[in-house]
């Protein structure tokens, strides 16, 4: 088994958000101003430094005053603006941000998202029964989760749109169901308001969206090696490990085709969806959903998934429930009793169409691509680097904000220096421990470097060996106490089964070492009797073991034995 590494491309092709939490969500009126079609995402360090009067700024943020502080601010709003984005719809809701890279502050797919599809992807492909998700896959606690073995790194897109988004829901009771629009929140007896019509303000969201056509790069390993290790020296056989170890060992296209597969059924069972419960514009919907089935290739070239805000329900639990979504059934108790289970889509309207959110395209790279996209990347992020110096700080700024990069580096450098010699005089440490067999010091020293330099090798491989030592101890002792345990019974018990003269005496021997063993007429018996049940060809060799006999029974009873059998 070897490791595989693919850099992949990442292309967005429906309104992707990837949020940053909603501690970080635009609040209208204290983050943000609508005007003239626009959204001013307001910056305070520009605005404290641009001599704007504070105290009348901050009194219209307490009463959240969009009107007020976009007047307040006039024809500078958009010099003292963070970002500005075409407004889609009106809202007063808070708008969902996009995660960011903090160096380059670029919008950024993290990994962990990616993973999160995959995963959903792949516990539909693997769950055959009715395991749970940590069944199936592992867990974290003891190393076995199988989703450590694919490792997937962050994708930083090029900038992103704010697209508008609204729910899609079903109304009435029983076996009588319409899809239709929602247009308010849900009221205090249980009431919201949706119908056939679309229109797109009224219980809307904005959602900073990477928009469809973008594209970024990152990478997926697929960790066969370590799986391999695993499965050799982890806690247990896992569930469906062959397919798991095919998995990773097949090239990544084997894993991009079992992203399809459920892709496509999920796309299909959305379709039938939409095609049952239709609503003003939902032919869009379903227009898009037909484009997307159209770009599922048959030979896992590329993969489609869902992911990330607006998955809902059946991708985010890998869509194994239900062959129909039709067949849900409905809620039993609480304020939906009655109403029918996982109803509402988060629809985005962007170019004037409706789409269904989050679905991308991913793709492995060659190392042509690869050069071109990475080189792209660095003249976008030094044309950010420029911007940002040439716009907000002055020379002698750019000079002290290089001096603290530097003495910044330095720190870097020293507390780097620093990390080695702990990792150095850890591992010396945890290698005296493992030579004298103190194992768990030794892992306990070893496992604080790995913490301090995680990409060395060391610390794991002394980990391994230390765990391989309390193995091969624990069934030493496990051996000798058997032994022992034989060895306490009495010497008749001990010599039955036994079919060889040589066996025999070094089984009495060995019995006979044993704290306050000694021979006595019963064992002179047993010893008699075991000579008798011994096989004929062992019985003729009888006087040919006379001296062994005599070290082990004396010369009296060795005689006695052997004229027994003359």
């Amino acid at each position: 088994m070897e490791d595989k590494r693919y850099p992949i491309e990442l292309e967005v092709i429906t309104p992707l958000s990837v949020g940053a939490g909603n501690d970080n969500e635009w609040v209208k009126g204290l983050d943000f101003v609508q005007k003239e079609g626009k959204v001013y995402v307001i910056d305070m360090q520009k605005v404290a430094a641009a001599g704007v009067d504070v105290e009348a700024l901050t009194a219209l943020f307490l009463k959240s005053d969009d009107f007020g502080i976009s007047q307040l601010l006039g024809s500078k709003i958009g010099e003292l603006s963070r970002y500005i984005f075409s407004l889609p719809a009106k809202t007063d809701n808070n708008i969902k941000t996009f995660l960011r890279t903090q160096m380059f502050d670029k919008p950024l797919v993290a990994g962990s998202s990616i993973k999160g599809s995959v995963r959903s992807a792949l516990f539909n492909y693997l769950r055959t029964t009715e395991e749970k998700n940590e069944e199936v896959f592992g867990t974290m606690k003891d190393g076995t989760d199988f989703m450590r073995f694919i490792r997937i790194g962050d994708v930083e897109m090029p900038s992103t749109v704010l697209v508008n988004t609204k729910i899609f829901n079903l109304r009435g009771h029983g076996s009588d169901w319409q899809g239709g629009w929602k247009h308010r929140g849900t009221d205090r007896e249980g009431n919201s308001h949706t119908d056939n019509h679309y229109n797109p303000v009224g219980f809307n969201t904005l959602y900073e969206c990477v928009a469809p056509g973008k594209k970024g790069i990152g990478n997926i390993s697929l960790a066969a090696n370590a799986f391999s290790l695993l499965e050799k020296y982890g806690p247990g056989k896992s569930l469906y490990a062959g397919q798991k170890r095919t998995l990773l060992n097949e090239p990544i296209n084997c894993l991009f085709k079992i992203i399809n597969n459920v892709t496509k059924a999920y796309l299909q069972k959305e379709r039938a969806f939409f095609q049952k419960y239709d609503a003003e514009r939902t032919d869009e919907v379903l227009s898009c959903i037909e484009s997307l089935l159209s770009m599922i290739p048959s030979d896992g070239s590329s993969c489609l998934m869902k992911m990330s805000a607006g998955v809902g329900f059946h991708s985010i639990t890998g869509d194994w429930q239900y062959d129909d979504y039709d067949k849900t059934k409905l809620w039993t108790d609480g304020r939906h009793a009655g109403k029918k289970k996982y109803k509402s889509r988060k629809i985005a309207e962007y170019n004037h169409r409706l789409q269904l959110m989050g679905f991308v395209k991913m793709r492995t790279m060659n190392e042509q691509e690869v050069i071109r996209a990475e080189t792209s990347r660095k003249i976008e992020h030094q044309a950010t680097i420029d911007s940002v110096l040439c716009s907000v700080r002055k020379q002698e700024e750019a000079r002290r904000a290089a001096a603290e990069l530097a003495a910044r580096k330095q720190q870097e450098r020293e507390e780097e220096k620093r990390r080695k010699e702990s990792f150095q005089t850890l591992m010396e440490q945890a290698r005296h421990l493992y030579a004298e067999d103190h194992w768990d010091e030794a892992i306990a020293q070893a496992k604080e470097a790995l913490s301090l330099c995680s990409a060395e090798q060391a610390p794991a491989q002394l980990i391994e060996s230390c765990e391989n030592a309390k193995r091969l101890k624990a069934f030493a002792e496990q051996e000798a106490a058997a032994t022992a345990e034989r060895f306490n019974q009495p010497l008749a018990e001990v010599l039955k089964g036994i079919v060889s003269i040589g066996n025999m005496l070094g089984t009495t021997t060995k019995w006979l070492k044993v704290d306050g063993h000694t021979l006595g007429e019963s064992e002179y018996e047993a010893l008699l009797e075991g000579v008798k049940a011994l096989p004929a060809r062992e019985q003729r060799n009888l006087q040919k073991k006379r001296k062994d006999f005599v070290k082990v029974m004396g010369e009296e009873k060795a005689q006695w034995l052997l004229n027994s059998f003359q």
